[in-house]
């Protein structure tokens, strides 16, 4: 695992997280963006977390359908975008989350475009920290 903060990886998960407040884009869809900035966000945070920590990416199958993506960092199990969830009393059970390959995450719809404008806003987070 690479410290890019010089810190322990708590640390640096906690300071990682607090820099994707401030990166997270809102959608198009109808919703409070300042009540749940995650919202929708897994797919393009699990994959610039990746690209800052290394490791792999993980996809949950949700109840009702559709995936959760997260990631698994220094062999622990990382979800930056779970109070798109806990906040409305969803417990989640990571227990089925399976490594996924980079290739197959994040290339539909407008995945790729909200990829690289997530990873653009986080680089410069990191640098004004």
């Amino acid at each position: 695992m690479i410290s890019f903060y010089g810190a322990g990886l708590r640390e640096d998960l906690d300071k990682f997280f607090g820099v994707l407040l401030k990166s997270w884009v809102k959608r198009e869809e109808d919703y409070d963006f300042s009540e749940d900035p995650a919202h929708n966000q897994c797919t393009v945070t699990a994959m610039v977390a990746q690209d800052v920590f290394g490791g792999e990416i993980l996809a949950l199958s949700m109840p009702g359908g559709g995936t959760h993506y997260l990631n698994l960092i220094g062999g622990n199990v990382v979800d930056f975008t779970s109070d798109q969830f806990t906040s409305h009393g969803m417990v989640l059970d990571y227990s089925g989350a399976k490594s996924v390959p980079r290739s197959e995450v994040g290339v539909d719809g407008s995945a790729p475009e909200r990829y690289a404008k997530l990873k653009k806003n986080v680089e410069f987070n990191m640098e004004v920290r």
